[in-house]
C-alpha cells in the first residue's frame, strides 16, 4: 500500500474501510485500528459496539462510540472495531501495522505499508 506525506509532514494512506476511501494519518501512538471522524461515518453501514474511553496523547481521556466494520486489508477481509470521534480526524493505528512493515521516505514524500 502506497501513501503520501502532506504539506505539513504528516504521513497518510488512503483506506476504504467499507464506507468509501478516506485518507488516514498514520499514528504509531494509537494502539487501535482506526479512528474515523464522525462527519465521514455512516453508522447505518456498521454494527454498533458501544462506547469506550480512550487515553489521548496529551493524557486526557475522551469517550468514543465504537462500531464493527468489515473491509479489505491487503487482500483479506477483516472485521475491526473502530472508534468514531468528533470532527474529521481519521487515524490509522498500530493494530493494522503489526504484521506489516512501515516505510516513510520524507525526501520522496512517500509512505509504504508492506
Amino acid at each position: 500500500m502506497r501513501g503520501f506525506i502532506d504539506e505539513f509532514g504528516l504521513s497518510s494512506v488512503t483506506v476504504d474501510f467499507g464506507q468509501g476511501p478516506l485518507d488516514f494519518m498514520i499514528d504509531t501512538g494509537f494502539t487501535g485500528t482506526l479512528i474515523v471522524g464522525e462527519q465521514f461515518f455512516d453508522s447505518l453501514r456498521a454494527e454498533y459496539a458501544g462506547p469506550t474511553d480512550a487515553e489521548l496523547a496529551d493524557e486526557a481521556w475522551a469517550e468514543y462510540e465504537t462500531y464493527y466494520v468489515e473491509f479489505d486489508w491487503f487482500g483479506e477481509t477483516i472485521r475491526a472495531r473502530i472508534l468514531v470521534g468528533p470532527g474529521k480526524t481519521c487515524l490509522l493505528g498500530v493494530a493494522l501495522l503489526m504484521d506489516r512493515r512501515l516505510e516513510i521516505d520524507y525526501p520522496a514524500s512517500v509512505v509504504n505499508i508492506i
